[in-house]
C-alpha cells in the first residue's frame, strides 16, 4: 500500500474501504447507502478543514520559533541608538574606497531590520557628495535628512558636478555643519564660481571647514567666508582665506599648512589669535606670513592669552616667527609643544613664559632624546609628533610631549647650554644622546669636550658617529671621584647602552682603557678603593665597538668587561 501523505488521501482511503465492504455484502453500512455516502463526504470536508487549520497553526509556531531564535542573536539585542552609532562610523570612515551612497546601500542589504533602521534614521542621510555613484543620492539626502545637519564634501573630477551640488544645497545652507574641499588626486582644477558662492551662504551652523587643492594647481584664489559664529575647526593646506573678513570667536582648532600666497601678515595673525580665546589646537607648518617693514612685533608687544591651548606646533621656514609666537603665547593647559624652527634664544635667560612649566609636558614614564648634528633636536620619548603626517589625528594630540629643532647651526657652547638646560629638569631621564658631525666627509672633526660629563646626569644611551672626536670625554668617563662623604661618584652612572660602531675618530686604546677602568678591576686605578663591587657602575646592556678599530683580543676583552654577564661573548680564558 502506498504511503499516505495528505488528509484528503486518508479520508478517501477510508471511504474506499467502506465501499469494498458494502460490495461484499458487509452490513456495516446502513441500507440507505446514499445517506451514508453523503455523511462520509461531510466528514471528509471536516477532516480536510481541520488538517488545514493544524498545518497553518504549525507554520505559525515554526515562524515564531525562528523569530525568537533570531531575537537572541547579539546583533538583534543592540538598541537602535547603538546601531545608529555603528552605522555612522561606517559612513564616516574615509579609509574606505566606497562612496557614502555605496556604503549605505551595502549596510541596508545586511538584513530586513537594518534596511528598515537605515531608512528610518535621518541622521544617516546627511552626507552630500559630488562624486556619488547614484544620481538620485543627493536629492534623496535633502529629503530624508529632514532638519539634521548636513555635511558637504567636494572631491569630484568634474568641477561642474561640484557647482551643481553647491547650488542644490544652497537653500539648506543654514543646516551646513561641515564643508570639505578635498579633491581626488586625479581631479581637475576647482573653478572660482564654486568658491565665490560661499560668500552668499548662511553659515551660522558651520562647525568644520577644510580646504586643500591639488599640488599641480596654480595659485588658488582666497576663500571668503561670511560670519561663522559656530565654527570650531579649520584645516587649510595651500589654500588661503580672506583673513581680514575672517571671524570665528568659537574656534577650537586651527591647522594651517604650506600657505605661501595671500597669507596674513604676522601682526594680523596675532590679532586673529587674540580673537579666539577658546583655541585648543594650533598647528602652523611651512607657512610664510606676509611681511611688511613694520610687521616685526616689538619686545613689549601684548601677550596672547590662550588659556585652553593644549597642542602647539610651529614649523616655519627659517625665521624668528617661531620664537615670537612662543614668547607671546600664554597658557597653563599646554600638553604638547613642537617648535621645529626655534633659535637659541629660547634657552637663554630670561626664558619665555611658555617654557616655565615645560617639565609638565614630559610623560610620567617618559624621558628625553637629544641629538647634536648640524643643529640640535630635543624630543620627549615617547612623543606623538610625526611631521610627515598632516593633519595630525586627534588621537595624536592627547599624549604629553614636546620637541624642538634649532633653526641655525649650533656651536659647541650652544649645545652645552641646551644640555645644561635639560639637566635642570630634575629626575627625568635623558634616554639617548647622539653626537654626530654633518661635515665629516670633508675631513672636519667635531671635538666633544669633557665638560659635557657635568650635564645630563641621567643619561642612559650614548651614540657617537662619524667625524666626532670624543677620546678625552671617554677617558674621563672611565674615571671616578669621591665626594665629601667618601662615596665614589662616576660620570653618567645610569649609562647602560654605548654605541661606537660608527665612531671613526675614537682610538682603540681609549675604549679598551675605558672598559678596564669603568667596569674592570678598580684596584689598579684607585689605591683607596673599598667595597669596589658595590661602587662600580652597572654593566652595559648593549655595546657597539668601533668598526675596524679593535683586534679580536681587544674586542673580546672590552665586551667581557663591559657587558652584563648574560650578554658576554664566549671565548677562551687565555685571551684575557
Amino acid at each position: 500500500m502506498e504511503s499516505l501523505t495528505t488528509a484528503t488521501d486518508v479520508a478517501k482511503a477510508a471511504f474506499g474501504i467502506l465501499v469494498r465492504h458494502a460490495d461484499r455484502g458487509d452490513t456495516a453500512l446502513p441500507r440507505d447507502s446514499s445517506g451514508s455516502i453523503l455523511a462520509f463526504d461531510n466528514h471528509i470536508h471536516a477532516i480536510e478543514s481541520l488538517m488545514a487549520s493544524l498545518v497553518t497553526e504549525a507554520n505559525d509556531h515554526l515562524s515564531a520559533i525562528k523569530q525568537t531564535r533570531n531575537t537572541f542573536a547579539p546583533i538583534h539585542v543592540l538598541p537602535d541608538e547603538l546601531l545608529v552609532t555603528i552605522w555612522l562610523l561606517c559612513v564616516e570612515d574615509e579609509s574606505q574606497a566606497l562612496q557614502v551612497d555605496e556604503r549605505l546601500h551595502a549596510l541596508a542589504l545586511v538584513c530586513k531590520s537594518w534596511h528598515r533602521g537605515i531608512l528610518d534614521h535621518p541622521i544617516l542621510w546627511c552626507y552630500l557628495q559630488d562624486s556619488c555613484k547614484s544620481e538620485w543620492y543627493n536629492d534623496w539626502v535633502l529629503r530624508k535628512s529632514q532638519n539634521c545637519p548636513l555635511h558637504l564634501r567636494l572631491s569630484s573630477e568634474d568641477p561642474y558636478s561640484s557647482d551643481v551640488l553647491i547650488s542644490t544645497a544652497m537653500p539648506e545652507c543654514r543646516r551646513w555643519k561641515s564643508f570639505i574641499l578635498a579633491p581626488a588626486d586625479n581631479s581637475e582644477s576647482i573653478t572660482e564660481p564654486r568658491l565665490t558662492m560661499l560668500a552668499d551662504a548662511n553659515l551660522d551652523s558651520l562647525t568644520n571647514f577644510e580646504a586643500r587643492p591639488r599640488t599641480t594647481w596654480g595659485r588658488p584664489y582666497p576663500i571668503q567666508l561670511p560670519a561663522t559664529p559656530a565654527l570650531r575647526e579649520i584645516k587649510l593646506e595651500r589654500f588661503p582665506l580672506q583673513w581680514k573678513s575672517f571671524n570665528a570667536p568659537q574656534l577650537r582648532a586651527l591647522r594651517i599648512n604650506e600657505i605661501r600666497f595671500d597669507a596674513p601678515t604676522f601682526t594680523g595673525f596675532l590679532d586673529l589669535l587674540r580673537s579666539t580665546p577658546n583655541l585648543e589646537i594650533l598647528l602652523l607648518k611651512g607657512t610664510t606670513f606676509t611681511a611688511v617693514p613694520s610687521d616685526t612685533p616689538p619686545k613689549n608687544n601684548y601677550p596672547i592669552h590662550l588659556p585652553r591651548l593644549r597642542a602647539l606646533l610651529l614649523s616655519f621656514p627659517p625665521s624668528v616667527l617661531c620664537d615670537d609666537l612662543l614668547r607671546l603665547i600664554r597658557t597653563d593647559s599646554l600638553r604638547q609643544l613642537l617648535g621645529r624652527t626655534a633659535s637659541f634664544n629660547l634657552w637663554e635667560p630670561p626664558r619665555f613664559p611658555i617654557l616655565d612649566n615645560i617639565k609638565t609636558l614630559i610623560p610620567p614614564t617618559g624621558a628625553i632624546d637629544l641629538y647634536y648634528h648640524n643643529n640640535v633636536h630635543i624630543a620627549t620619548d615617547p612623543h606623538p609628533f610625526f611631521p610627515i603626517e598632516w593633519p595630525y589625528r586627534d588621537s595624536d594630540l592627547t599624549t604629553n610631549g614636546f620637541a624642538f629643532t634649532t633653526t641655525n647651526s649650533a656651536e659647541m657652547r650652544d649645545f652645552l647650554d641646551i644640555a645644561q638646560w635639560i639637566s635642570g629638569f630634575g629626575m627625568h631621564t635623558v634616554v639617548k644622546l647622539v653626537l654626530s658631525n654633518p661635515w665629516w666627509r670633508s675631513g672636519d672633526v667635531r671635538e666633544i669636550p669633557p665638560a659635557l660629563l657635568h650635564h645630563l646626569p641621567t643619561l642612559r644611551t650614548l651614540e657617537i658617529r662619524e667625524g666626532v672626536n670624543a677620546n678625552e670625554l671617554l677617558v674621563q668617563l672611565g674615571r671616578s671621584k669621591r665626594d665629601s662623604s667618601g662615596t665614589l661618584q662616576w660620570p653618567w652612572p645610569q649609562l647602560d647602552n654605548l654605541n661606537l660602531e660608527a665612531a671613526d675618530k675614537i682610538e682603540a686604546h681609549v675604549v679598551v682603557e675605558l672598559a678596564r677602568s669603568r667596569w674592570g678591576d678598580l684596584s689598579e686605578y684607585q689605591s683607596d678603593v673599598t667595597s669596589v663591587k658595590e661602587e662600580r657602575p652597572a654593566k652595559l646592556k648593549s655595546l657597539g665597538t668601533p668598526s675596524g678599530k679593535l683586534n679580536t683580543t681587544d674586542k673580546y676583552l672590552m665586551e667581557t668587561l663591559a657587558l652584563e654577564e648574560a650578554l658576554r661573548p664566549t671565548g677562551p680564558a687565555s685571551d684575557l
